[in-house]
């Protein structure tokens, strides 16, 4: 688990520091919200505006937790009312995930299609003469996303458009690729 903090100074500057970075046995809220509240009392931090944090079912217990324990804090902030803030880039890609979803098919043909190509060297050998008959630049090769990054899968699938006119050409001289 990482916790950092983020402040503004006295001179209006945004402030951020890696507070700690440490395993934790299970992740579950209770046990979560123990480190952080371990963490920040190691570092004498006793005013809590807002905890960003995914969208885990554990993490709503990790707020209650602290909800708990920083009531009888000096510093608490309108009551905790906004204590617990959602990581915004955690939702984009649960957004975009529930999208790609609908396009499964497809986008799995395209990971099956690169798979294949990048599987061994003589079939990367052969994939780059085909981008070369076709005059594609192999500069930029085929690159495999992670199924649980998007944004993975994108520049994957950016990448693998502009290998089109190699992959029909690969499925004409490659008969295990058909």
């Amino acid at each position: 688990m990482s916790l950092t903090a983020h402040w503004i100074d006295d001179h209006w500057k945004l402030q951020k520091r890696i507070l700690n970075f440490c395993s934790v046995a299970d992740h579950k809220g209770d046990t979560l919200g123990k480190q952080v509240e371990e963490c920040l009392l190691d570092w004498g931090i006793d005013r809590l505006f807002t905890v960003t944090i995914d969208n885990a079912s554990s993490n709503d217990k990790l707020i209650e937790y602290l909800k708990g324990v920083c009531e009888d804090w000096n510093g608490v902030v309108l009551k905790n009312k906004f204590l617990h803030v959602r990581c915004c880039a955690h939702i984009v890609n649960l957004v975009v995930k529930s999208g790609l979803e609908e396009h499964n098919h497809s986008i799995e043909k395209i990971r099956t299609a690169v798979k294949f190509v990048r599987s061994s060297p003589s079939r990367l050998k052969i994939f780059k003469k085909c981008a070369e008959l076709e005059k594609i630049s192999s500069r930029s090769l085929l690159t495999l996303d992670l199924e649980t990054r998007w944004n993975a899968t994108y520049l994957m699938l950016e990448n693998a458009e502009k290998f089109e006119k190699a992959f029909a050409r690969l499925a004409k001289v490659c008969r295990p690729f058909r």
